[in-house]
């Protein structure tokens, strides 16, 4: 009896280990050029037309949120504060990048992002273009 008592907890202990890891973010370089130098593979425009649509967790810098790129080209947000709602995306080809608009606290507000692949199949980095730097960490809706 004690013997199934132990492995009870054992596999109980195991699954908790499990699904915790599997809800944590891996942690990003912090600009783009660290990405390149470790050897992160950079998406280029034809990924991201193809994959970009979808309902996707986020953690960036200011928390957790959720962003939903329709293939039409619209965009839904949440866990923004003031700034949720709608948008708009599109592929930048030039900089194998995304870009969203969004109503923002300065207006409408666009940001383009270069996004790597992080090696375990599930998250993406993205990178703003603008400044190199981290913009937040996500992973499609489901894949937890």
């Amino acid at each position: 009896m004690l013997a199934f008592r132990s492995a009870a907890l054992l596999a109980m202990f195991l699954a908790s280990t499990a699904i915790a890891q599997a809800e944590a973010f891996p942690k990003a370089p912090p600009r783009l050029k660290d990405a390149e130098a470790q050897g992160l593979v950079r998406m280029n425009a034809a990924e991201l037309k193809e994959s970009l649509p979808g309902k996707w967790k986020l953690k960036g810098t200011r928390g957790k949120r959720e962003k939903t790129f329709n293939p039409d080209g619209s965009a839904d947000r949440s866990g923004f504060g003031e700034m949720e709602g709608a948008g708009t995306w599109r592929i930048d080809e030039q900089n194998n990048a995304y870009c969203n608009t969004f109503s923002g606290k300065k207006g409408i507000e666009e940001g383009c992002f270069a996004v790597f692949r992080v090696p375990d199949g599930t998250h993406y980095f993205d990178y703003e273009i603008d400044t190199g730097f981290y913009h937040g960490v996500r992973r499609r809706e489901g894949e937890e």
